[in-house]
Parts: structure tokens; C-alpha cells; sequence
């Protein structure tokens, strides 16, 4: 027995936690001793006051692509003009999230995000995604492509949930090896398990429940998170595209706030200045 689970068992024992809140504070100490939750973010910079979106927005320009805006575009400034892409157009995705219906940005371009089929080569001087690179069944390939529709010295922004602050704080981080895998070899069936280690561990379904529910969310294509991530998780990511497809740089980041669930990157495409 570890020394966590001897110290929860006495804890327990003693009637000491008493609901699920104080069991959650109980562990919370614990996490870094976790493996998956052990880093050295030696690249991450934290600031308790600054606004990242706001921050990174101000040094974009010109012709943007932001890829699934829903309800939650990128702010914007005058020396930006936005074009936004989506698997749907705007009125099914306001029939598919009734919620947000009204605050559902403009459709300009259907197109699969990870694809960019209909997107030219070089054709925008910056590209967005925000809370995207999760949802990708092959995230190395979005990013390579997301670079291709950018300019030579292009930018891309990636905004991505911080899996240590979201629902998915039980998943496993996703491995380089399994992201190079995925982007070298994909597989329908390899998909397949992140359905269900999203059904274990968002839904906390078990067993056969488990995998009807994984089922039922493959069956429907609903996007999950496919992937989770650390901020060094991406920075690992993006240094392997660089070195095995093409060339790009992190031009700033990771940043993140203090307790936010999201952390923030600028990559440029080409070699570093």
C-alpha cells in the first residue's frame, strides 16, 4: 500500500472526510507525487494579473483564420480581419448547442479543423485555435496543417486546456509516442479507446456501461477530448514537428494564469530568428 493510500485509509477510518468536497481537498496535496502529474514546466511563464488572451491577441495581424469559435471568439482588434471556420454551418450549430445558440459566431468556411481541405497553402498571416487541439484525432497533423494555411513567418495561436484543471484531471496525458503514432499510423481503432477512457473517467461510467457509452459517443462522432495535455506535453509536440516535418518555432509561451484551466502558445512558421 503507498504511503497515500495508507494516510486516505486512516483518514477514512477515523471519520475524518466526510464528502466527496473534502476528500477532493484531502488528495489535492498528493497530485504532484502522481507520475502523470509530475512537471517541470521550466518553459511556462505565470502571471497572476495578465490577461493571455488579450495579451496574445495584440500581436496578431492581418488576415486570421480561427478555427471552431462557437460562442467564444478571439478577441479581436482593428488591425485584424477574421475569418471562421467550423464543421457546421451556423444555423445546425445553433440547433447542436441550443444554450449558446445566440452567441454562435458567423460561419465563413465549412471545412473539417484538423484537415483544412478547402483552406489554400499560405493564404492567412495568422491562425487561431483555441480549445481545438484537444479534439483532433491526430493533433501533429492539425498543427502541420494549421501551418500550412499560414504564410512563410505566419503565426499560429494555440490556446489549450490545461487537463490538470478540467474534467479530464484523471485522464492520462497523452504520450509523444502515441501523438507521433497517430499522426504517422492513424487508426479507427486506436480512436476508439479514447472514447473509452473519456467514458471511464468524464462520464465515470464501468465495464459494459463504460463501453455502451463510448459506443453510443463514437457513434454520434461527438468530440470529446481525444487528447490531454501539459503545458510541456505541447511544447514536445511542437519541437518533434519541427524536427521531423517542418520547420516552426515557439515564438512565446507556454504562459498561463495563475489557477487557470488553459495555457497559451504563439508558434511561428518557418526557423526561429
Amino acid at each position: 500500500m503507498t504511503g497515500i493510500a495508507r494516510r486516505l485509509g486512516d483518514h477514512i477510518v477515523r471519520g475524518y472526510l466526510t464528502n466527496t468536497r473534502e476528500l477532493t481537498d484531502y488528495l489535492e496535496p498528493f497530485q504532484s507525487s502522481i507520475p502523470q502529474a509530475q512537471v517541470v514546466d521550466r518553459r511556462v511563464v505565470a502571471c497572476e494579473k495578465r490577461d493571455w488572451r488579450n495579451w496574445f491577441a495584440s500581436k496578431l495581424q492581418g488576415r486570421g483564420l480561427e478555427l471552431g469559435a462557437l460562442h467564444r471568439p478571439m478577441l479581436t482588434h482593428p488591425g485584424m480581419a477574421m475569418t471562421y471556420v467550423d464543421r457546421a454551418d451556423r444555423e445546425t450549430l445553433r440547433q447542436q448547442f441550443p444554450d449558446i445558440a445566440d452567441s454562435i459566431v458567423q460561419v465563413d468556411v465549412i471545412d473539417d479543423a484538423e484537415t483544412l481541405a478547402t483552406v489554400a497553402d499560405a493564404s492567412f498571416d495568422f491562425v487561431v485555435a483555441a480549445h481545438v487541439i484537444e479534439h483532433m484525432r491526430d493533433p501533429i497533423g492539425a498543427v502541420v496543417n494549421w501551418l500550412r494555411v499560414a504564410r512563410d513567418g505566419g503565426q499560429v495561436y494555440l490556446v489549450v486546456p490545461d487537463k490538470r484543471r478540467t474534467f479530464d484531471k484523471l485522464r492520462v496525458r497523452t504520450p509523444l509516442a502515441h501523438l507521433v503514432l497517430d499522426y504517422q499510423q492513424p487508426s479507427r481503432e486506436r480512436d476508439f479507446e479514447h472514447f473509452l477512457d473519456y467514458a471511464v473517467y468524464v462520464h465515470h461510467a464501468h465495464i459494459d456501461q463504460a463501453i455502451s457509452e463510448a459506443t453510443r459517443l463514437r457513434d454520434v462522432d461527438y468530440s470529446i477530448h481525444f487528447h490531454v495535455f501539459i503545458p510541456s506535453d505541447v511544447v514536445q509536440l511542437v519541437e518533434w514537428i519541427d524536427g521531423h516535418v517542418t520547420p516552426v518555432s515557439i515564438v512565446e509561451g507556454p504562459s498561463l494564469q495563475q489557477g487557470s484551466d488553459e495555457f497559451h502558445l504563439l508558434l511561428r512558421k518557418g526557423k526561429a530568428r
